[in-house]
C-alpha cells in the first residue's frame, strides 16, 4: 500500500489506518478461515507510482492499494482479483460554516467554467473525458496525461459510444500529492476538487486537519473499482484473494468499513474486464 493517501491508507498517531488498511484486516479474517491457521497482513510502503513494477519484483505478494484494472499494466503480467471496492471520483470544494463554498453540486455539469483540481491519475482522466468535460485552452495540446483537448474528450466519448453534453471547465491542475490538492481546495486557490470518494470522504467528514475545511459530495461522477493485484504465475494466491473478498463484501464487518471510510457502498457488480476493454 502506499501509506500517503489519507483516508485510505495512512499513518496517524504511530497507527497505521485507513478504509484498504481495515479492508485488508477483513481479508486476512477470511484467509485465515479458510486455511485454518492465522493469516495477518504485513503492510509495506510503497509510492504508488511503482507499485505494480516493485510487486513484479518480487516486494510484496500482492498490491492492495486503489489500483483499477488497466490495459497500461498488462505487459508486466499480472492478474486481477474481483473488485473488492465499487467506487469513483466525486466532486469537492473549500468548505465555511459546515457549507461548500464554491458554486459546484454533485453533477459534473457544475464544472463548466470552473478551476479544477484532480489527482494524476489516467482513471480520473478517463472518468472525466466521458463525462464530456475538457478544457478549450488545452486544445492543441498533445500531451494527453496533462492535457484536455476538446478532441481527446471527443475522441473519448466516441470509443465508448457516449454523447452526453460537452463541459467546458476553465482549468484542470494534475498534482500527484494529496496534501497539495487538499491545501488548494481547503484554501479556495480552485473552485472544485474531483477526488475517489474512497480517499476524500474521511478526510471531508472525519480529519481533525480537513473536514471544517473540505466538503465532498457522495455521488461519483464516474464508476470504477479497486481490485487486488497479483503476479501472473501465482494464481492460487489470486484464487484465494479472489474467494476471500467475495466472502468479505458479503460481511457486516464489510458494510460497516464503508460506512465509516467512504460514506456506504455501490452496487454496480463491475469486473476487472469491464475495465481492461
Amino acid at each position: 500500500m502506499y501509506l500517503g493517501f489519507e483516508g485510505l491508507s495512512f499513518s496517524q498517531r504511530g497507527k497505521t489506518i485507513g478504509l484498504e488498511v481495515s479492508l485488508a484486516d477483513i481479508l486476512c479474517e477470511e484467509l485465515s478461515k479458510e486455511l485454518g491457521r492465522e493469516v495477518k497482513a504485513e503492510v509495506v510502503n510503497q509510492e504508488w507510482a511503482q507499485i505494480i513494477q516493485e510487486l513484479r519484483a518480487g516486494k510484496y505478494h500482492a498490491a492492495f492499494s486503489a489500483v483499477i484494472p488497466s490495459s497500461l499494466y498488462s505487459p508486466q503480467n499480472i492478474s486481477y482479483t474481483q473488485a473488492y471496492l465499487d467506487t469513483g471520483p466525486v466532486i469537492c470544494c473549500q468548505k465555511v460554516d459546515g457549507k461548500p463554498a464554491k458554486p459546484v453540486t454533485a453533477e459534473v455539469s457544475s464544472l463548466v467554467d470552473k478551476k479544477v483540481v484532480v489527482i494524476n491519475d489516467p482513471a480520473v482522466r478517463r472518468v472525466l473525458r466521458r463525462a464530456g468535460v475538457y478544457v478549450p485552452g488545452d486544445e492543441g495540446k498533445t500531451d494527453l496525461e496533462r492535457a484536455f483537448p476538446k478532441s481527446a474528450t471527443e475522441a473519448e466519448l466516441a470509443k465508448a459510444g457516449l454523447k452526453p453534453d460537452l463541459i467546458a471547465a476553465k482549468e484542470i491542475t494534475q498534482l500527484d500529492e494529496m496534501p497539495e490538492i487538499y491545501k488548494k481546495l481547503a484554501e479556495g486557490e480552485v473552485d472544485a476538487g474531483v477526488i475517489d470518494l474512497g480517499i476524500i470522504w474521511w478526510v471531508a467528514t472525519d480529519s481533525e486537519r480537513w473536514s471544517k475545511k473540505i466538503h465532498a459530495f457522495p455521488k461519483p461522477v464516474g464508476p470504477y473499482i479497486y481490485s487486488a493485484v497479483t503476479r501472473s504465475e501465482d494464481s492460487d494466491l489470486s484464487a484465494l484473494l479472489d474467494g476471500a473478498i467475495g466472502r468479505m463484501k458479503r460481511s457486516d464487518k464489510y458494510a460497516a468499513v464503508l460506512r465509516q471510510w467512504h460514506g456506504g457502498k455501490f452496487e454496480r457488480s463491475l469486473a476487472a474486464s469491464d475495465f481492461l476493454k
